[in-house]
């Protein structure tokens, strides 16, 4: 904080417009790579992500989005985060057995295996929480989009409602 308790980067500055793809973004906050071979990144100029992938992905990359300020480093959410997505999705499902059972599933090593494997038994189910899934990350996207000062425009794609 400054001393007049303004935050960094707020200081009657107006947020950047920038248009974006939203499913892409989503992705890579959602995308947790434990090896740390994979990074993904958004051009403040332009809008466009690129996303790094595997251990060989900075040498073959046009440029190194590490040494240029106009690339914004989108750092993935926490698996806490992503657990407490599923929880949520727990505590509204109205289904008593299954919400018992993905209950379950999250309580046991490897939980978000465990959590896919007893939705897989459930189409419907299934259906209904990549769509809440998708709400949520979308949330949080537009939560980190003002946490970085950017007004999002969220790029239009085909066959997809606009959020």
């Amino acid at each position: 904080m400054s001393l007049d308790e303004t935050p960094p980067g707020r200081r009657g500055e107006a947020a950047r417009e920038l248009t974006i793809d939203l499913e892409e973004l989503t992705w890579a906050l959602n995308s947790r790579d434990p090896l740390g071979e994979s990074s993904h990144w958004l051009n403040i100029e332009s809008g466009t992500i690129l996303s790094l992938i595997g251990p060989d992905a900075d040498d073959e990359a046009d440029e190194d989005p590490r040494d240029d300020d106009r690339w914004l480093f989108i750092e993935p959410i926490e698996s806490s985060e992503a657990f407490r997505v599923m929880e949520d999705f727990v505590d509204q499902c109205g289904d008593d057995r299954l919400a018992l059972a993905l209950g379950q599933a999250l309580q046991q090593r490897k939980p978000f295996r465990r959590f896919k494997d007893v939705l897989a038994a459930h189409p419907a189910q299934r259906e209904n929480w990549f769509a809440f899934e998708r709400q949520a990350m979308e949330a949080i996207a537009r939560r980190w989009c003002k946490e970085h000062d950017i007004a999002p425009r969220w790029a239009i794609r085909p066959n997809r409602p606009t959020p």
